[in-house]
C-alpha cells in the first residue's frame, strides 16, 4: 500500500486517457506514482460534485449564443458484484442485452454545432423504477431542463 493520495490532475488525466475502465482500481493500475485503489476511493468519497457543482463549473465554458444540442443520454453502471449498495438494483441494459443489477445515471451533455465541444451540464442517479410509477425518463428529463 502507497501513502500517496490521488489528485485532481491525475484523476482528470486518467478518465481522459481511458476508454474501458473508469474503477479506483484501473487508476491504481495504470498510475505513474505507487497509488493504492482505497486511497482513490477515499479521494473519490471526500471530493463528491453535486449536479448543481456540475453546472457551476462548466456554465461559464458554454457560449449561449452558439447553435447546439442538448444530449441526454441514459446508462447503468454496472454493479453486478455488489450486494450491500443501497443504489444498486435490477434493471435492462441495453449493452449488456440482459437484465443486471447495476446503479442507473443520466447525464445531461451541451454540444457545440460550430466548436464540438461537448460539455456536461448536469446528471442525475436514478432510483429504483417503482418510485417513479407511471412517469416516462424523457418527463423525466424534460423535469431536469424546464
Amino acid at each position: 500500500m502507497s501513502r500517496h493520495k490521488c489528485t485532481k490532475s491525475l484523476y482528470r488525466s486518467f478518465l481522459q486517457a481511458s476508454s474501458v475502465r473508469y474503477s479506483g482500481l484501473a487508476l491504481s493500475e495504470v498510475s505513474p506514482i505507487p497509488l493504492s485503489h482505497d486511497s482513490v476511493n477515499r479521494w473519490l468519497s471526500s471530493s463528491a460534485l453535486r449536479p448543481s457543482g456540475v453546472w457551476n463549473l462548466t456554465q461559464s465554458l458554454i457560449n449561449k449564443k452558439e447553435p447546439c444540442f442538448l444530449v441526454c443520454d441514459d446508462t447503468i453502471l454496472d454493479k453486478n458484484r455488489s450486494e450491500k449498495i443501497e443504489l444498486v438494483h435490477y434493471q435492462y441494459s441495453g449493452n449488456a442485452h440482459d437484465v443486471i443489477a447495476g446503479i442507473g445515471l443520466v447525464n445531461l451533455v451541451w454540444h457545440g454545432l460550430r466548436s464540438h465541444d461537448s460539455i456536461p451540464v448536469d446528471y442525475r442517479i436514478y432510483a429504483r423504477v417503482t418510485q417513479f410509477a407511471g412517469e416516462e425518463r424523457r418527463d423525466k428529463v424534460r423535469g431536469n431542463i424546464y
